[in-house]
């Protein structure tokens, strides 16, 4: 300490260890910049000290710092003795923020300090929100200086309780007990706390987001216990770090739904080839891929399958199902669908990759039915592509499958039916390409329409018992147990169908034809 001691104590100068001057005067905090003096001749420096002199600051505490001049703490240790101001020089290893709260408590009433405490930390994390551009850094710079503040590990951690930034470089693992419980420090406070014991006292802040998220602030008392004064230099440190992860919240959400968009624009086929090797170049995807495109997609069960909110919120639900299981770089969702770039695992078949997407799809499928979501999850398999630029062939397949999958499952005689590679559906897919219902008809045996339109004008199930029969080998036992009646009844019907139609069950070509007609017939209805 040096220079006089009987100025009346009306307010307090400090000088910072960081980039930044504090003056407090009467409760009144002016902010200039220490580095302003890196310019300043010995007259102009000693102009400013004057000034502040005018004021009748109480005196000065300083920390050193290489980037001011020595010079500079000589003058104004010079000027100081001279005018008997008192300085107080603080160590290197001193704790800055604990002396100023020390000072502020000896000047002002406990609510006085406690409001000029606040005023002079609003100031510090203001400066980091202003000066730095970089959001990620300013969460860091923000954690830091509360730690400072604080003298005490703080640390943001996600609802999923994974470490998101810290102000130590090896936290301590974290989550919210059962009896954690709300706690209201002894000043007027915007935010919610919660209060927990574990190896220590913490304290908990819930950061809210706009899109749902959010994120717990744990301030530990590992060093001191916090006071007061402690929650007001939290207050504005809890709304600077909301305010910086909203804007990285947004930005990334932004950027985010920006690459989605390129992605499904490479699926569809509206890129240049330029743009796509761009967008592949993100994905880390070559031309030299083995890929295929699956879609996973939400059908309500009882709205004709067309998409609802109920299926975008049920979506949105699945899709951070779907992340625990999937690769989040290569899965996006559109509306009521999520969209699955399959890259080739050497180390997988394709049987094993199609039971494996089987086994997820029924997990899916399973947790629906336990929420009630009276919604169907179903999934097409493109076929496999070499390279990017033919993903939106693989994509196209993947949709075909989709949209003829209730076809496919009255073909095949199996209406739980939820998987369809379109790899497999073989000469099938000549019949999707054909858009004229007269065209398709054309493909239909006539003794097939035959029995069609005498089906129309009965009403009968003549066409429904002879697909059953074909799809179960021809098997009477088996068609009367799959519809439910008796096989005397199945076997009148087969032989009135010989009589309408002249079918001969025997021959094999016949039946072939007669089955293609009857996917024919089912596309037609699906047109």
């Amino acid at each position: 300490m040096s220079g006089g001691v009987d100025r009346e104590i009306k307010g307090i100068r400090i000088v910072k260890e960081s980039d930044t001057e504090k003056h407090i005067i009467g409760g009144e905090i002016l902010l200039t910049s220490l580095n302003v003096y890196e310019k300043m001749s010995k007259d102009q420096f000693l102009f400013h000290l004057e000034e502040l002199n005018k004021k009748e600051i109480s005196g000065f505490i300083i920390m050193r710092n290489e980037s001011i001049p020595s010079y500079l703490f000589d003058i104004l240790l010079e000027y100081c003795e001279e005018n008997r101001i008192p300085v107080l020089e603080m160590l290197q290893n001193q704790y800055f923020w604990r002396i100023v709260k020390y000072i502020l408590k000896q000047v002002f009433d406990e609510e006085l300090a406690n409001y000029s405490y606040f005023i002079l930390t609003h100031e510090n994390f203001s400066d980091v929100l202003l000066n730095e551009s970089d959001l990620n850094v300013v969460i860091e710079k923000l954690l830091v200086l509360l730690n400072k503040m604080l003298d005490n590990p703080v640390a943001l951690y996600s609802s999923n309780y994974d470490c998101y930034a810290s102000s130590e470089k090896n936290p301590a693992g974290f989550n919210v007990a059962q009896n954690v419980k709300s706690y209201i420090p002894d000043i007027v406070t915007k935010h919610q706390y919660f209060i927990q014991k574990r190896e220590y006292v913490e304290y908990i802040n819930k950061i809210q987001l706009f899109d749902g998220r959010y994120f717990y602030l744990v301030m530990t008392e590992k060093n001191n216990e916090l006071t007061g004064m402690d929650f007001c230099g939290m207050e504005d440190a809890i709304t600077s770090l909301q305010f910086a992860m909203m804007r990285l919240s947004a930005e990334e959400e932004l950027n985010n739904k920006y690459q989605k968009d390129l992605e499904y624009r490479l699926l569809v086929g509206t890129l240049s080839n330029e743009e796509e090797d761009d967008v592949a170049n993100i994905l880390g995807l070559k031309d030299t891929d083995d890929l295929r495109v699956v879609v996973f997609r939400l059908l309500s069960r009882n709205n004709n399958q067309r998409f609802t909110s109920e299926q975008l919120r049920q979506t949105e639900i699945v899709e951070k199902e779907f992340l625990r299981d999937l690769p989040e770089k290569y899965t996006m969702s559109n509306t009521n669908q999520i969209i699955y770039i399959c890259k080739k695992d050497e180390q997988m078949s394709n049987l094993q990759l199609r039971l494996r997407i089987e086994e997820l799809q029924k997990k899916i499928q399973s947790d629906l039915d336990k929420r009630h979501a009276n919604a169907e999850f179903i999934v097409g398999i493109g076929k496999k592509v070499k390279g990017y630029h033919a993903l939106k062939e693989s994509f196209s397949d993947s949709k075909i499958a989709l949209e003829y999958i209730h076809v496919i499952r009255k073909v095949i005689g199996d209406e739980n039916k939820s998987v369809v590679e379109c790899s497999k559906l073989g000469f099938f897919r000549m019949f999707v390409k054909v858009s004229d219902k007269k065209e398709l008809l054309s493909y239909v045996p006539e003794s097939l329409q035959k029995l069609y339109e005498y089906d129309k004008q009965k009403n009968g199930s003549l066409i429904e018992t002879l697909e059953c029969f074909l799809n179960n080998k021809q098997s009477l036992k088996q068609t009367s147990k799959k519809m439910f009646v008796h096989y005397r009844t199945v076997s009148y019907r087969l032989e009135k169908i010989k009589e309408i139609s002249g079918m001969d069950f025997d021959n094999p070509a016949e039946m072939l034809a007669v089955r293609n007609g009857l996917i024919t017939y089912r596309l037609v209805e699906a047109m």
